[in-house]
């Protein structure tokens, strides 16, 4: 590519309101603004509108059709089935103009909150394949990866990995799951999740304040009669928790990780002044943050957060503050021991309240700061080596001198 302007897509289920992946999506476009200006830059998305008005590059809807949220029936079932059939003609002809094809991060290829193998993981297999049949290269930066059970899906993961020219994950856990689907040979590096790039907010610490990070999560795909329960339980749980935490005197704010979120965050404060009536909203409000930069403002602001969402998890460990997680998949755990937190989570659909507000409390007094300054430190020192080797081996250029990630005061 001497000579020509460098022509780089990035693919992911973007646009659709899920905070972490507009953030992953963020990261990745900043190194290539501030390593690769010259490159043109173009968005597969699922929402290619969203992404252009949020994120200010082209982009492109990477399916042929989409049904409106909430739509069933017969014509629908039949236009997504006839879809996929337009979507391997449509899906070679959008890579012609494509140089290098990256999947910026993101779960992408974690199956806990993917029921169906004919979306994503097909889209993205396509669009893998296209790439390889024109000759273009493929990067999979910092993945997540859950092992697939459904043989399909199963499939249609370790087809694309194995067509990617460059490939990283973002935990171990991922390229284990790698392995465990049959990727066996150089399956690839392990680099923190893009998030960890973004800069790191200045803000001063409410004492006693508690950021909780909630998630409208139904249970496993797998086991829809179960969901209604698992949410209703969810709701009553986190309201206890709440109440629990105003009882000693804090505040709380509920933030969300993705735009769905919103509901149950409010029905959460609704139930937990029914418990409580009185509360003023200076001691529980609603945060409307939904950007990864300003639910890490958010979160500076608190003496202890509790997340679900992963990239809530990493929000609060790169603003520095101790954590504690309601997980629904096991890279949250592993996150927060990385971050000297080992231990201060629950599972999100079985949690106990008494015991996660002594987890509040005890994480309060336990959390290392060398400790987590230190992981920072390690995971930016990290991504600044993926960014120069992205550089070097993907774009053709050599590799260049980041700048450093800034650091709070």
């Amino acid at each position: 590519m001497r000579g020509a302007t460098l022509r780089v897509a990035t693919y992911g289920y973007f646009g659709m309101g899920n905070v972490g992946n507009e953030g992953s999506l963020a990261a990745f476009l900043a190194y290539l603004r501030e390593a690769h200006p010259d490159a043109t830059v173009h968005c597969f998305a699922a929402d290619a509108e969203a992404v252009r008005r949020e994120h200010g590059v082209p982009a492109t809807r990477l399916m042929a059709y989409r049904a409106a949220p909430g739509s069933s029936g017969l014509r629908v079932r039949a236009a997504k089935a006839a879809s996929r059939l337009v979507d391997v003609p449509r899906t070679f002809r959008l890579m012609r103009d494509v140089d290098v094809l990256v999947v910026p991060g993101t779960g992408v290829l974690e199956t806990q909150l993917v029921a169906q193998p004919w979306g994503l993981p097909y889209w993205l297999f396509l669009a893998a394949l296209s790439c390889r049949l024109r000759g273009r290269k493929v990067a999979l930066v910092s993945v997540g990866v859950e092992h697939a059970d459904h043989p399909v899906t199963r499939w249609l993961h370790r087809s694309t990995v194995r067509l990617a020219h460059y490939r990283s994950y973002r935990d171990e856990g991922s390229r284990e799951a790698v392995r465990s689907i049959g990727v066996t040979r150089a399956p690839g590096e392990v680099f923190p999740d893009l998030a960890f790039s973004l800069p790191v907010p200045v803000a001063s610490v409410r004492p006693g304040h508690v950021v909780i990070g909630v998630m409208a999560y139904q249970g496993a795909p797998n086991d829809p009669d179960r969901g209604p329960a698992v949410l209703r339980a969810y709701v009553e749980h986190m309201a206890q928790l709440v109440v629990r935490l105003l009882d000693d005197g804090g505040t709380v704010s509920l933030v969300i990780g993705d735009v769905a979120d919103f509901g149950l965050a409010e029905e959460i404060e609704d139930r937990a002044r029914s418990l409580r009536p009185g509360i003023d909203g200076s001691q529980l409000l609603v945060s409307r943050a939904e950007s990864l930069a300003d639910l890490m403002t958010e979160m500076a602001t608190a003496e202890v957060v509790v997340a679900s969402r992963f990239h809530n998890v990493i929000c609060a460990l790169k603003a520095r503050r101790p954590t504690v997680s309601l997980g629904y998949a096991g890279k949250n755990a592993r996150l927060l021991a990385e971050f000297g937190l080992e231990g201060f989570d629950q599972p999100m659909d079985s949690f106990d309240v008494d015991r996660l507000v002594e987890q509040v409390r005890e994480v309060r007094q336990r959390a290392s700061g060398a400790a987590m300054e230190e992981a920072n430190q390690r995971y930016d020192d990290e991504l600044r080596r993926q960014f120069r080797r992205l550089s070097g081996t993907l774009f053709g250029a050599s590799p260049v001198v980041l700048p450093e990630v800034p650091t709070s005061a």
